[in-house]
Formats: structure tokens, C-alpha cells, sequence
């Protein structure tokens, strides 16, 4: 998801994509997830296959457009609370209390249902339930709210007004721009790791490399103390150096690689896909497979515009005299798009798959229950920030301005 300023022309974008919206909503169109087809398989599993899921731009009964019904913050004004600089995270109470936390402010603010300012939860400072760089926060109920300070390692637990009341070093030292960790019903914290026998080596080979990694999840049980493990897959991965102007390597992407995705489940093990297909399995912790999700749906070709967007793009953003370079990682594209983006689960257990999209179509999820039950599809009115959050029937994130400025929003499923 985007973190960047949002330029003019991606204003006119979003003013499009609404008319279109408006546009489609005059239609009526048959349902297109049909009816599906559940097998159960050698391993007691059941595979639920799909006929078809709803167009991206289809409208009726299975797709729900949402549009904001709340936004809140400024620009400038009086009322420095109102001011946000990089949003890491949102958290919403069964009551409507919004939590935000504000990188660069180093807080975490609580407003009422109506986005006004209540109270800071959070601080700047080495004391107890205070932050020095925090990317994430997580509600656990409506009395225990996690904050990740990866300026400490350390997860803490402040209730609603801010009283420390936990606190706990990180299993695992990685760090990601917004935490995306999980706690589970059993009251563990996971996070993903990795690990490869190769050694490594600086400076990097020079163009294209690959490594192949063992990757993990490693979970810590709050009440015990317990660390364990969970091995999920064996992979390789491709990267690409050169070496800049100051004589520093550099990393470029290599766009519209697919590859595993592996979600854990809150409810218990993991959701796993491969992006380059709409296959999903919710397996076990001890890799068991216990449903499979299958839909049939056509891939995007990655065209000549898409690699030529790349080069002239990274080319302003790091200069010309990398062109050859850029060409040549634009060459390693494959020839079609991977047909899933994203997973996530929701605060009631709901699976939410993103699906990759042109870039001038609105995000697009469909969501399934634990047993690979359709449950509709959702198309976002607005364009999200960098962080999506479903919790309480409505979806939290932010939205920028021409200048870039953050605004919280809310936007109802019903």
C-alpha cells in the first residue's frame, strides 16, 4: 500500500473512480460466485472450488461499496492533536473510541466515535507505558492496548488512559514499517522469521542473485513465558544490486514476482497461498490441511507501459545513470501479474484477499469465513493509506491530501 504524498493527478484519479463507482451503481447484474463445489480431500480436508467470483467494476447483492462516514485532522490550526505527520497505526473499541498512533509525534491519541480529541494515551519518553519509536499498535479487547516501541524491542501494554500494565521483549529482532504481528486466542504473539545456511557476503553480487531462505514463525506465549516455532516453507529468493555514484549498493525491485503468502490465523494455524493463483489453504500448526479455497480468475498481463513506467519512475527518483540498469530489471519481469495482492483476518475471524488490480481500479477484497465460506466482496470508495483495519463492522485507515497530509477515516460495511 501506498505511503507517498498523493500528487494532483491522483486526486483526478480518485474523482474518476468514484463516478465510475456512481456509474456502475445504476447496473444490475447476475450473481456471478455461483455455486460452489466442496470435496472432501485424501487428507480429510475439504476443497471448496468456485465457478467464478464478481468482476472487479461488477455491482449487485455480493459487492458492497464503501464510502468514508467519518475523517478527522488538519492541516494547521489550533489544536495540535488534530495534526498528524505519519499515522503507524489505528485501533477502535466495541464503544467507538479511535486509538492512532502518530510516528512522528511519538503518541498515541484516543477520540471519540465523532473524531474528537479525548485524551493522549501515549508519550515520548523511556518511562513506564511510554514510547521512543513505536510502528504499531493492537487492542486486545477494549482494556489492553499493545504498542510496538522497536526503539526498546519491546512490546508494552497500556490500559485505555495510558497505565502500564505489561510488558515484553520481542522474540524476534526484525522490523517492518508498520507491525504487523498477531496474537492469537490463546493469548501468543507470532511473528515471521527467516533463516539461510548461505553465507553472506558484502559487497552483494552485482545484478541479479538469489538466495534460498527457511522461513518460520515464532510464537511467545504472554502467560508462560514460552517461545516456539513453526516451520512454514523453503523458498528462493531473487534480488537484484548495483553499485550508486557514492560507491553504495543498492537494491531494485523486481516488480510482479508472485510468491507465498502465509497469514497467521488468530483462530489457530495459518491461511497460505501462492499469489499466482486464487488458491488458498487454512492449514494447521502442524501443516494439516484442513480447507482449500479455489477460484478460477484470469491474470493481467504485465505490458510494455508497465515496464516502461518503472524505468522512467525509479529513473527520477534515483537518476539517470542507472537506466541500463533499470532496463535490464525491467526485462526480468514476468509476463502476467500475480492475481492475489494481500490476505488479511478481521476482528471477528473473516479472511480478507486482496485481489491485484490495474492501477487506476479501486482496491478490491473478497472475504471468506474459517470453513471457505463466501461472504461478499468489498470495493473501496476512497484510496487507503499505507494500513487497513477491520474491526467493529468498519474498515480504519487514512487517506492524504495533495500534500500529503494524513486524515483518519472510518467507512461502514453496512
Amino acid at each position: 500500500m501506498s505511503r507517498s504524498p498523493v500528487a494532483p493527478a491522483a486526486a483526478l484519479a480518485s474523482i474518476l473512480l468514484l463516478a465510475l463507482t456512481v456509474a456502475l451503481s445504476a447496473c444490475e447484474t447476475e450473481s456471478s460466485a455461483g455455486n460452489p463445489t466442496r470435496e472432501t480431500l485424501p487428507t480429510g480436508g475439504v476443497l471448496i472450488q468456485y465457478p467464478g467470483l464478481p468482476a472487479i467494476d461488477s455491482v449487485g447483492p455480493e459487492v458492497t461499496d464503501v464510502q468514508i462516514d467519518l475523517q478527522f485532522g488538519s492541516v494547521e490550526g489550533d489544536d495540535p492533536n488534530l495534526l498528524f505527520g505519519d499515522i503507524r497505526g489505528i485501533q477502535a473499541a466495541s464503544d467507538g473510541t479511535i486509538y492512532v498512533l502518530d510516528f512522528t509525534a511519538t503518541e498515541v491519541r484516543a477520540y471519540d466515535p465523532g473524531g474528537r480529541y479525548l485524551r493522549t494515551v501515549a508519550r515520548r519518553g523511556e518511562g513506564p507505558g511510554e514510547i521512543t519509536a513505536a510502528n504499531g499498535i493492537f487492542l486486545a479487547g477494549d482494556t489492553l492496548l499493545w504498542m510496538h516501541d522497536h526503539g526498546k524491542w519491546t512490546v508494552i501494554g497500556v490500559d485505555p488512559v495510558g497505565n502500564e500494565v505489561s510488558r515484553f521483549q520481542k522474540p524476534v529482532l526484525s522490523y517492518s514499517y508498520i507491525w504487523t504481528a498477531v496474537f492469537d486466542d490463546w493469548g501468543r504473539y507470532w511473528r515471521q522469521t527467516s533463516h539461510s545456511d548461505e553465507e553472506r557476503t558484502y559487497p552483494p553480487p552485482a545484478g541479479l542473485s538469489s538466495t534460498t531462505r527457511r522461513r518460520y514463525y515464532k510464537s511467545f506465549d504472554l502467560a508462560s513465558g514460552a517461545i516456539d516455532s513453526v516451520f512454514l516453507s523453503e523458498s528462493s529468493v531473487r534480488s537484484y544490486h548495483y553499485q550508486d555514484s557514492n560507491g553504495l549498493w543498492q537494491p531494485l525491485p523486481i516488480l510482479f514476482q508472485s510468491g507465498e503468502r502465509i497469514l497467521v490465523n488468530p483462530a489457530g494455524g495459518f491461511w497460505r497461498a501462492n499469489t499466482a493463483s486464487y488458491r488458498i489453504a487454512r492449514t494447521g500448526e502442524a501443516g494439516d490441511t484442513l480447507v482449500v479455497i479455489d477460484a478460477g480468475m484470469p491474470t493481467l498481463p504485465v505490458t510494455n507501459e508497465d515496464r516502461t513506467d518503472f524505468v522512467e519512475e525509479m529513473v527520477e527518483f534515483r537518476g539517470s545513470e542507472i537506466r541500463d540498469e533499470l532496463e535490464e530489471v525491467a526485462a526480468l519481469m514476468p509476463e502476467v501479474k500475480p492475481i492475489l495482492a494481500g490476505m488479511f483476518v478481521d476482528d471477528e475471524g473473516v479472511l480478507w484477499v486482496e485481489r491485484v488490480r490495474p492501477s487506476d481500479a479501486p482496491a478490491f477484497y473478497d472475504r471468506f469465513s474459517q470453513d471457505g465460506d463466501y461472504l461478499g466482496s468489498v470495493r473501496f470508495g476512497f484510496r487507503p493509506g499505507g494500513g487497513l483495519w477491520v474491526q467493529h463492522d468498519n474498515i480504519y485507515t487514512w487517506v492524504s491530501d495533495d500534500l500529503g497530509v494524513p486524515f483518519v477515516v472510518r467507512a461502514p460495511l453496512s
